[in-house]
């Protein structure tokens, strides 16, 4: 599994990741927030999605990150939530360029 090898802020409403593989990832943060699997998002028994993504206003920025052991990033969004934790593994599943949409949709 690749790991980063850089996450910074690239515009206000945008996060790129630099992989060791040489791969960039270029997130929306309406995306990423969006995305949380956290428990206040993502009901822990059912799976289904407790957070409505449509309801997440357009200027939402990253107000900070951290580092989560060897394995992820926490993000701090603008509209105070921080209780997600995005895994490498998942923040590579979440990107959206043309190649990863197509490895992703393999079966």
């Amino acid at each position: 599994m690749p790991t980063p090898t850089e996450i910074k802020k690239t515009g206000p409403q945008e996060l790129t990741v630099s992989w060791d593989d040489g791969h960039v990832s270029v997130f929306h943060t309406r995306y990423l927030r969006g995305e949380c699997r956290c428990a206040r998002c993502v009901n822990e028994i059912t799976g289904l999605r407790i957070l409505d993504p449509r309801t997440l206003v357009d200027d939402l920025t990253i107000t900070g990150a951290e580092h989560v052991g060897r394995y992820g990033v926490k993000f701090m969004f603008s509209d105070r939530h921080d209780d997600g934790i995005y895994t490498w593994e998942r923040l590579r599943e979440l990107c959206q360029c043309e190649e990863c949409r197509a490895t992703n949709d393999r079966p």
